[in-house]
């Protein structure tokens, strides 16, 4: 792999804004001088990865993940260091002067064949739709508005009759097993069969943009099934995919939001309509799998089902689900009485960006949703409306909105509500992802700190004390005397990529948040906390002295271990009575 030089991989650091290209990969917040986002290295509800633009590097204080441009990148797409220098250098737009080679790929053999299958699939629909047998979907699909353009865009194909996809992909050398392993194919009494002919497909991908199923609607006005989806196979399991996801992600991301549909053709409106930040979960049933893959693109999930019943009620249960994993929820408002994609066809673009930009929050949406359920004449069903409905408002966090909603209920039921501000919760401590660091780590990492700030710490330690106990301590602070051999200031982003390890990585990322670090150099500071290395050093070494003199020995060695514990207490109670002189005590 051909190797990138040391200045260039610097311009592309110093050219790089991490709170921006983390952007393009998550949705993130600004708090104040810093930004914020859902860690996606550990299970996270709450935006708990801290960004520092002035620093350029990031650090998540629940899983301790921590690093800088090139290092989240790397973490991310599970790429090289090499790689993540060329795909950074991509997202700004600054050229390398080498091409870096992509590590060799592990491929599973039996996906890969079933990958090559749909590739395969998608092929010979694609080029069927230009055939003289798909006229009649041609048409079809001019008079709904998707040209040519957006059947290319979105890989809109047609599967003739008469089995030519199996005789096609036969053709091709594919196994029987494998075409109905991935669900084009069927066999039956009367043989091998395509499972979509006489239809339009839709394939379907994963956030990878890998081909795993199709969604295929049928040319046939008699047929009950008007769509069909690929059933469970080794490559598609439906609660598990979002429709487009592979498109809209990036726009998501940028946008903050993404829209929610009930079908293909949905999304394929809001695409036409300018709005790239569209999916769908083929139909109204949601899973948790679902809400979480959402959840890693955007922070809000606007909700676009149909406004019947069924596309309400799945909503409202979505919609839960999706409060239940932190997510925000709105719902589009849709009063017109057509779905996105009868409403482009019928009003235009305009119309349909309206009809999106009709936004109803959560609250609003479960207030209106009982609303239209209760019969406000019955007593019973009323006081049922307001159980469910306060229930959902003692749920929320701003108390703006309990406060507002709670007048709301009032209005609307005819009960008198009195609101009551939410107890303050007990302030309990905040569990760590690790351990609580001992006198020694707390003593080690505040020395680094130090010396990552200034060259005049480093020297001071190499000269008191030049070693660390804790390995991973004591690497960096090699790197940090290394660095300043060469220069006289350096950047935990750019000490970052000088570390081997990840742990390294992530304790650099971490030294940034310490107290001392970015303060003047205090000599008498560094002085206080080595002697407390020291102190530790000595007690330990005094510790070990003791249980080697309980054993058994001759009185030689008794001796000369004796001696050696002597000169050890010495240089205790000296750095001790130091310790004491400085705080002040006898």
């Amino acid at each position: 792999m051909p190797r990138i030089p040391e200045e260039e991989i610097e311009e592309v650091r110093r050219k790089a804004d991490i709170a921006d290209i983390i952007g393009r990969y998550l949705p993130v917040q600004k708090k104040g001088r810093e930004f914020r986002a859902v860690c996606p290295f550990h299970d996270d509800h709450d935006p708990s990865m801290h960004i520092n633009p002035d620093l350029q590097i990031f650090k998540c204080f629940v899983c301790n993940t921590g690093g800088n441009v090139f290092g989240f990148v790397q973490k991310f797409e599970q790429i090289t260091f090499p790689e993540a220098v060329e795909k950074v250098a991509e997202l700004i737009g600054h050229p390398l002067s080498v091409k870096v080679d992509a590590a060799p790929v592990q491929v599973n053999p039996e996906q890969d064949r079933l990958y090559k299958v749909m590739n395969e699939t998608i092929r010979f629909t694609s080029y069927e739709m230009n055939g003289q047998d798909a006229s009649a979907a041609r048409t079809y699909l001019d008079d709904r508005g998707l040209t040519e353009e957006i059947r290319n865009k979105f890989s809109i194909g047609f599967n003739p009759g008469g089995d030519r996809l199996y005789r096609f992909l036969k053709a091709k050398g594919y196994s029987d097993a494998d075409m109905v392993s991935v669900n084009v194919v069927r066999t039956a009494e009367s043989g091998i069969h395509d499972v979509y002919a006489g239809r339009i497909t839709f394939p379907i991908h994963d956030m990878d943009g890998k081909p795993i199923g199709f969604s295929a609607r049928t040319m046939d006005p008699e047929n009950p099934s008007k769509y069909v989806n690929t059933t469970d196979t080794p490559l598609f399991h439906k609660g598990e995919i979002v429709y487009n996801a592979h498109r809209a992600a990036m726009t998501a991301r940028r946008e903050g939001k993404i829209y929610l549909c009930e079908g293909v053709t949905d999304v394929i409106a809001f695409s036409r309509g300018g709005l790239e930040n569209a999916v769908c979960t083929l139909g109204t049933a949601c899973t948790r799998h679902q809400i979480r893959l959402l959840k890693s693109m955007a922070p809000r999930i606007v909700f676009c089902y149909d406004g019947d019943a069924a596309g309400q009620n799945a909503t409202m249960k979505a919609g839960r689900l999706a409060k239940a994993e932190g997510v925000e929820v709105s719902v589009i408002d849709n009063r017109t009485g057509l779905d996105p994609d009868e409403l482009i066809r019928r009003d235009g673009k305009d119309a349909l960006k309206q009809m999106a930009s009709n936004e109803l929050s959560w609250m609003e949406f479960v207030l209106k949703y009982l609303k239209q359920r209760t019969n406000f004449d019955n007593y019973q069903e009323r006081k049922e409306f307001v159980l469910k409905a306060k229930e959902e408002i003692d749920s929320l966090n701003d108390e703006m909105d309990r406060r507002y909603f709670t007048e709301e209920l009032s209005k609307i039921s005819g009960f008198h509500l009195d609101y009551t501000p939410k107890q303050a919760e007990v302030s309990r401590p905040r569990v760590e992802a690790s351990p609580r660091k001992d006198g020694l780590a707390s003593a080690e990492e505040q020395i680094l700190a130090m010396m990552l700030g200034h060259k005049e710490a480093a020297q001071h330690f190499s000269d008191k004390l030049g070693f660390l106990q804790d390995p991973v301590r004591g690497a960096v602070a090699m790197l940090i005397l290394d660095s300043y051999r060469t220069q006289d200031v350096i950047t935990p982003s750019e000490l970052m990529d000088k570390a081997g390890t990840e742990e390294e990585r992530n304790l650099i990322a971490g030294l940034t948040e310490l107290w001392v670090y970015g303060m003047p150099y205090d000599e008498t500071v560094l002085d206080g906390v080595i002697r407390k290395v020291n102190i530790s050093v000595k007690s330990a070494q005094a510790d070990a002295f003791k249980e080697q003199l309980s054993q058994p020995m001759n009185l030689e060695s008794m001796k000369v271990l004796m001696e050696e514990y002597r000169e050890c207490l010495n240089d205790l109670r000296r750095y001790i009575d130091e310790e004491n002189r400085e705080n002040g005590s006898d």
